[in-house]
């Protein structure tokens, strides 16, 4: 498994974006994806069909949840890994509560979201990416995609919303404290969701998973409103917003867990990237309280690794600092960097990549990157620093993992 890399460009060519940690993918910016050698563009139709109906008894609480979403439970439940991840992504593991919450039965359509940019309310989609879906290509009931983090947080407001944490994501991913390897299970995402193909999928393919909720892995990434940070404790800005969930085109089950983490800078968009909105519960009682009217996070227990302790701000060695050099604790918060953490388009260094043949790979790009039949692996620098080297070759991603990028080249 793996991440996504630092960076703020949005020029990766279609492949992941985000793989320095845990492993992102880039279907997006400048180069568009495209449909494999032989394969038939989809049918345009003249409108979209309306989006299926809702299972019987998906919202237990119809009445606290507004029509289209399903109600959340709160409740306790462990977030992350127990085993080391990807330069411990997903570590340490750690129990949280949540309160109860609603949630989008199914992504936002295509059709819904061009609905709220004719009511005035939302931006248009601006990337030509043959794989966006538009009423217009006849995929209106496809899920929204190719929208930056304002256009999807923009829309749920319209909609009397709001874009998830990632916590939250996880949790209804996962069917909160049953923690499910998948939201439906744990059996292999094949014929359970939209993943291995050309382009995204009618919301509502497949079965319903955790609380009765349509293609939350597959299909499209879900944007959340969390900046990305090491776990546990919620970062207030950054770099990175988190995505979560996986998209149509992944070919390995890695990007199917719903406990990896990804993540972009929030201008990017891509055909690979959507979102579902979730909405507050009222009068739902916050387990640790409110700040800045919206429940404030808390830690329950944290399971550190390896000889690591929890220090009540981080996991450390014993004898080591409380934080770390160049951060301070702030009650609630952890550990925090001094001064700003948000940084966009800091230049790439290109001279830290290095490149390598890797042939075991050749059958495996000749399969599914025509026109480029050598495998080579990228290693070093940043994940997009990666990508820029490999795309001025003509390259294109098959794998990343930290650190590295597995690419087939001419």
């Amino acid at each position: 498994m793996s991440r996504v890399g630092p960076g703020a460009l949005a020029i990766c060519w279609l492949a992941c974006l985000g793989c320095d940690r845990p492993a992102p993918e880039a279907e997006r910016g400048g180069e568009p994806a495209r449909l494999a050698p032989g394969d038939a563009p989809p049918l345009a139709e003249p409108k979209a069909a309306p989006v299926p109906d809702p299972p019987s008894g998906v919202s237990a609480a119809s009445t606290e949840c507004p029509a289209g979403m399903a109600f959340i439970p709160g409740g306790s439940f462990w977030v992350g890994r127990a085993s080391p991840t990807f330069e411990e992504e997903e570590n340490p593991r750690f129990r949280t509560t949540l309160p109860p919450f609603c949630a989008d039965l199914y992504e936002v359509t295509a059709q819904k979201f061009e609905s709220c940019v004719a009511a005035g309310r939302c931006t248009p989609i601006s990337l030509p990416n043959v794989t966006c879906n538009t009423v217009a290509k006849g995929r209106g009931d496809h899920p929204a995609n190719c929208v930056a983090h304002a256009q999807a947080v923009a829309y749920c407001a319209a909609a009397d919303a709001r874009l998830p944490s990632e916590i939250e994501w996880e949790y209804l991913a996962r069917g909160g404290a049953e923690m499910r390897g998948y939201p439906w299970g744990e059996e292999s995402p094949d014929g359970r969701a939209c993943w291995k193909a050309n382009h995204s999928c009618k919301v509502g393919s497949f079965a319903p998973g955790a609380f009765g909720l349509f293609d939350v892995v597959g299909n499209v990434w879900e944007w959340t409103d969390s900046w990305f940070g090491r776990y546990p404790w919620p970062n207030v800005d950054g770099r990175w917003r988190v995505y979560r969930g996986g998209s149509w085109s992944r070919r390995f089950d890695k990007w199917m867990q719903p406990t990896l983490r990804n993540r972009s800078p929030p201008k990017d968009m891509g055909s690979h990237l959507g979102f579902r909105c979730v909405k507050d519960v009222p009068a739902a009682t916050c387990p640790y309280g409110t700040e800045a009217g919206r429940c404030r996070f808390g830690l329950d227990e944290v399971q550190c690794l390896g000889k690591k302790v929890w220090n009540g701000a981080r996991c450390a060695l014993p004898g080591a600092p409380k934080c770390p050099d160049g951060s301070r604790e702030v009650p609630a918060k952890g550990c925090v960097h001094e001064g700003a953490t948000t940084v966009e388009g800091a230049p790439l260094d290109l001279t830290a990549v290095t490149q390598s043949r890797t042939p075991a790979f050749d059958a495996d790009c000749r399969a599914n990157q025509k026109g480029r039949p050598d495998a080579y692996r990228l290693e070093g620098g940043e994940h997009l620093a990666r990508n820029q080297v490999g795309a001025a070759r003509g390259c294109k991603n098959r794998d990343v993992g930290v650190g590295w990028n597995s690419v087939c080249c001419p």
